[in-house]
């Protein structure tokens, strides 16, 4: 579980908890406990820039702000490997472009990033091997094809 991070693309935030919480339940569900949860998760939090808005729920968040606490829970345990379900899915166009940014961040910073999307501009924002599905099956494609 701390090798892997999961963005959902309809959030699957916990609706009566902060952020901040919603950060810390990946870590209490990974065996984290006492300080070491807090710093973590107001780190996660300030890497996706909602540090700011930690003590919010989810209904009171927007839909950009809602994906940057899916992708904080996603990034807390460090994992390898992060996979994102249209990641920019359900978002407006400025807000899209910015998850873009951050995942691409997160990405030249180490992270492997699976990513099911039907966003091509999102695809061809990264520089990495890209897989698609034509026709039933997998191949792989430029992006710049796309």
């Amino acid at each position: 579980r701390r090798s892997l991070g999961v963005v959902f693309q309809d959030f699957q935030l916990l609706p009566d908890r902060s952020a901040y919480d919603n950060v810390a339940f990946a870590l209490y569900a990974t065996g984290h406990r006492g300080s070491e949860v807090k710093q973590r998760a107001m780190q996660a939090l300030s890497q996706v820039g909602l540090l700011h808005r930690a003590k919010a729920r989810p209904s009171e968040m927007s839909g950009g702000e809602q994906q940057r606490a899916c992708i904080a829970r996603a990034i807390v345990n460090d994992p390898v490997l992060m996979l994102a379900d249209e990641p920019t899915g359900n978002l407006d166009p400025r807000v899209a472009d910015e998850i873009q940014k951050l995942l691409v961040k997160l990405n030249r910073q180490g992270m492997a990033l699976l990513m099911a999307t039907h966003d091509y501009r999102l695809v061809r924002a990264f520089p990495a091997r890209t897989i698609a599905l034509v026709k039933g099956r997998l191949v792989e494609v430029d992006p710049e094809s796309l």
